[in-house]
């Protein structure tokens, strides 16, 4: 009867080194700690929104104005200058804008272009009003940084069908992210509106929950980056209501945008309502008690509350844009200005 055969090395085999560990998938701890290190420098295209070479989806109802958010986000990327307050790499972007005619797209650029006092629409910001033959032809001869599909209905509506269409197409897109260096945001749709009790509160519920009211399979969540719910506001002072979910980090706080209007009444561009006459007179008491740079015992302390008040404290603080999270912990008070 043969011996059974060994697992173990012998005595005289030598252990591997850590350079050969990562051909058989194992890591060391150094090298673990760098790729983590490198990762936590992930460049972004918006800062602490959108990673490069990722894929977003931003979803909500008709006509509530998801297109010009869209478009103020590729005009912001394109001249490098910040999306509602968060600083851009500047890129080269392409809009497939497959819902409006050339000269409305004109219009709602150039509206855009006068709020973010460009002067002038930047070279870098093109456009595209039929679906390319082969998109990663396109890509190549382009190279953008930021390609926005608006809308994935009008561009692919085979990958709104079921869970393996979708994960193709998904898939298909992941390739050309990472083979060109460009990131995808994909304008979507919700289902007809639900009852009032089946509706999830975007405040105070996950994004993966409200997205689960978006037109089409699950794997449209499941397999971007960046998930983006976009609701009606009540204008006083949201127009938009803005949340985002991104990849391992979790849901942003709810954002508040405002419609901004020109000399005549005409839509221009949003902004985050922001201000601390955006709190409670009880939260604006310890706002003012705290200095610029704080942490969250200090926010306790100053709040004279629970961990949970605490924390939905904070969370209204960065929602109305007076105070920054800068990493876990620690917060800093910050001004933003009204424009961008």
């Amino acid at each position: 009867m043969s011996a059974s055969p060994r697992c173990d090395p012998s005595p005289t085999e030598e252990p591997l080194t850590h350079q050969q560990l990562p051909s058989l998938g194992v890591l060391w701890p150094a090298e673990v700690d760098r790729i983590c290190d490198d990762d936590t420098r992930v460049q972004f295209l918006v800062d602490g929104f959108l990673p490069a070479k990722s894929i977003g989806i931003a979803a909500g109802d008709s006509t509530i104005g998801k297109s010009p958010l869209a478009y103020q986000l590729g005009l912001c990327v394109a001249a490098g200058i910040p999306f509602l307050g968060r600083s851009t790499k500047q890129g080269r972007v392409l809009y497939l804008d497959l819902e409006n005619s050339i000269h409305d797209s004109r219009a709602i650029r150039d509206a855009f272009v006068r709020f973010l006092g460009l002067g002038v629409a930047p070279e870098d910001f093109l456009l595209a009003t039929e679906p390319p033959l082969a998109l990663e032809t396109l890509i190549a001869e382009v190279k953008p940084s930021l390609v926005i599909i608006d809308s994935l209905r009008a561009f692919a509506p085979e990958a709104t069908r079921d869970n393996p269409a979708a994960a193709a197409w998904l898939n298909g897109l992941r390739r050309l992210a990472r083979k060109h260096d460009v990131c995808f945001v994909i304008v979507h749709h919700v289902r007809k509106p639900k009852d009032a009790g089946t509706h999830c509160d975007l405040n105070s519920g996950r994004v993966s929950e409200w997205m689960l009211e978006m037109e089409g399979p699950r794997a449209l969540v499941n397999q971007t980056d960046v998930r983006i719910a976009l609701e009606q506001g009540n204008s006083e002072p949201a127009a938009l209501r803005m949340k985002w979910s991104r990849r391992v980090y979790g849901d942003s706080p709810l954002i508040l945008l405002e419609r901004v209007f020109d000399d005549d009444g005409e839509a221009a561009g949003y902004r985050q309502a922001t201000g601390i006459d955006l709190l409670s007179p009880e939260r604006r008491t310890a706002f003012e008690k705290l200095s610029e740079e704080f942490r969250y015992k200090e926010a306790k302390q100053a709040l004279n509350r629970g961990d949970a008040s605490t924390d939905n404290f904070l969370k209204e603080c960065v929602q109305v844009g007076v105070v920054l999270k800068e990493r876990k912990g620690h917060y800093r008070k910050i001004v933003t200005t009204a424009g961008s």
